[in-house]
């Protein structure tokens, strides 16, 4: 027995020892449960806020998206809004100009209609008139704007219109030369000034341009003789009937206001035609313009300074030209004032 109890003493106190040795095991293992199940907790919590910040990176992330998508869209938008407004300001300017060419397209081809409306009108004046109203025509044609017509219509219109010119012209300038003759100077002034208006040769028109201003010189219009007088004097030295001329101008131009003018006038026709018919004519002018200058510069008739200074001397003859005027008859001109009638020359 002695020996049997250490025995069971001792196995007692192993199983004691391995009851101890168990509970220690269990506490272990329940701190390790704790530990772990504290570990688990902690790691959950964890996960937690991984995925709260993972949602929240998310909704970060998608609200980015989103943002960047709309700016994108904004943009892409707005470009395609600026694109379309230019583009429907580029097409309202293309129609525009459209309009405006075609309104000019149709401008352009009713002024088109109405020039050749007009042009056969013309012609019609030119062709169908009786007697000297076809010259309306000519007349119509100068006011008529040409420059819509095509070439073989403004050549037809000139064409015609240059033949009537030739053959009513010639009618009115032979009229006109007639009518002068017989002293019939009003008739024969429309008659010329027609004649004139007619755009006719260069010799015509220096002929015209003598019985023409001797005409408004008889009918005292004489700021409408001047000019063409002077012309012909100019511009025919070679005509007989220049000195007659000479003298019609000189009294014009003393009738006018410009006796320093008409002075010069007849000293030259005194100088180059000394022994005309015409001459007491025009020494009469060249005194009767030296009054005038006196009178101008407040000198009493037959004073110390009567004599004007540079007009004494007679002018050189100029050069001549080539066109002949109608010669005067015997007959000279009054001259003793101006715009007194005088003796008209003879025709060609």
């Amino acid at each position: 027995m002695a020996e049997q109890k250490p025995e069971w003493e001792k196995e007692l106190s192993e199983l004691r020892r391995e009851v101890i040795e168990a509970r220690n095991l269990v506490i272990k293992t329940d701190n390790l449960l704790k530990n772990l199940h504290a570990e688990l907790k902690s790691v959950g919590k964890r996960q937690e806020d991984f995925q709260r910040r993972q949602w929240i990176s998310s909704g970060v992330a998608y609200a980015l998206f989103a943002v960047l998508a709309v700016v994108g869209a904004s943009m892409v938008a707005s470009s395609r809004m600026a694109s379309a407004t230019a583009e429907r300001d580029r097409l309202e300017q293309s129609n525009k100009e459209l309009t405006t060419a075609m309104e000019k397209q149709k401008s352009e081809t009713a002024s088109a209609s109405a020039s050749v409306n007009a042009a056969n009108s013309v012609y019609r004046m030119m062709t169908s008139l009786p007697g000297d109203e076809r010259l309306k025509g000519i007349d119509a044609l100068v006011r008529l704007d040409q420059s819509k017509l095509t070439p073989l219509e403004k050549q037809a219109l000139n064409d015609r219109a240059e033949l009537l010119r030739k053959e009513v012209g010639q009618s009115a300038f032979d009229r006109g030369k007639q009518a002068f003759r017989r002293n019939e100077f009003t008739a024969a002034a429309e008659d010329l000034a027609r004649f004139m208006a007619m755009n006719p040769p260069p010799a015509e028109q220096l002929e015209a341009a003598f019985f023409l201003g001797t005409s408004y010189s008889q009918l005292r219009k004489f700021d409408l003789a001047v000019p063409l007088l002077s012309r012909f004097v100019t511009e025919n030295r070679n005509s007989k009937s220049r000195d007659y001329a000479m003298v019609m101008l000189a009294q014009a131009l003393e009738a006018s206001g410009q006796p320093e003018k008409a002075a010069e006038i007849a000293r030259d026709g005194l100088g180059t035609y000394p022994n005309s018919q015409f001459a007491p004519q025009l020494r009469t002018r060249l005194a009767a313009a030296k009054r005038a200058i006196n009178t101008q510069n407040g000198v009493a008739p037959g004073g110390p300074e009567a004599a004007v200074p540079g007009l004494g001397a007679p002018a050189a003859p100029s050069p001549l030209t080539t066109v002949a005027a109608p010669k005067p008859t015997a007959a000279a001109p009054s001259a003793a004032k101006p715009g007194a009638a005088t003796a008209k020359p003879a025709g060609k």
